[in-house]
Order: structure tokens, then C-alpha cells, then sequence
């Protein structure tokens, strides 16, 4: 019997992250938080676990992370509407340093470039 072969590429970590797999039990145990409270946390747009035929949630590890967060501010004090503002400033933050890197490393390949043409532009004037 031959077997098939895969032309489909490996997860990049990011994708693992984000694959679904824990069931609403599991992550229960996991975490420390029983169901009740994960499925308020839900429901107060806190975290959305993928359905898995439009019924059962599964978790990813991502959502596991968040999960902990969550935990760890509503053991603080913080409201839900709190960790969702929290939880959406963190994620601005994340955004914002992915483009402060862009854009520096935009800036080092511009000046890396400039200095390149300069040098090549004085090798000229000296011949």
C-alpha cells in the first residue's frame, strides 16, 4: 500500500498556539477555574474558544494564556469590563512594538543603503 504524500507545510508556532484542542473539562483543570466561570468569561467577550460543530468549545493554548491573565486580574480586583480594557491595551501594545521593530528596521536598511550610495559616490570622485 502507498502512501500519500503531504505537500502541506508544518505549523509555524504562532499556528500551534492558536490550534484548538482542550476541551471546556480539561482547560478547567488546567487552569483552575471551573466551567461556569470560564463560560461568563466568554460570554463577557473576554476570550472566544473555537465550537467544534457549533457546540462544544475548544481552547488553545493562546486562549489557556489569556485564560491565566484573566485569572490572575480577576484575583486583583479587576472586574471584567477592567481585563477587557487591559486585556485590549495589552494587545495595542503588542501591535504598536511589532511596528516600532518594523519601522526601525525599515530605518537601519534606508540608512544602511544611504551609506552604501555615499561610499560608492566618494569611491567615484576619487577616480
Amino acid at each position: 500500500m502507498k502512501r500519500r504524500s503531504r505537500t502541506s507545510k508544518s505549523m509555524s508556532d504562532d499556528e500551534h498556539r492558536q490550534l484548538p484542542k482542550y476541551s471546556i473539562g480539561v482547560v478547567s483543570q488546567l487552569v483552575g477555574i471551573p466551567p461556569q466561570t470560564l463560560r461568563r468569561y466568554e460570554e463577557a467577550g473576554l476570550l472566544d474558544p473555537a465550537r467544534q460543530d457549533g457546540k462544544n468549545r475548544l481552547y488553545s493554548d493562546e486562549n489557556l494564556a489569556i485564560l491565566q491573565e484573566i485569572a490572575e486580574l480577576a484575583d486583583q480586583g479587576v472586574n471584567a469590563i477592567g481585563i477587557r480594557h487591559i486585556l485590549q491595551m495589552r494587545q495595542q501594545v503588542i501591535h504598536l512594538e511589532q511596528e516600532v521593530n518594523e519601522v526601525r528596521t525599515r530605518l537601519l536598511h534606508i540608512q544602511h543603503t544611504e551609506y552604501v550610495l555615499d561610499v560608492s559616490n566618494e569611491d567615484q570622485e576619487q577616480s
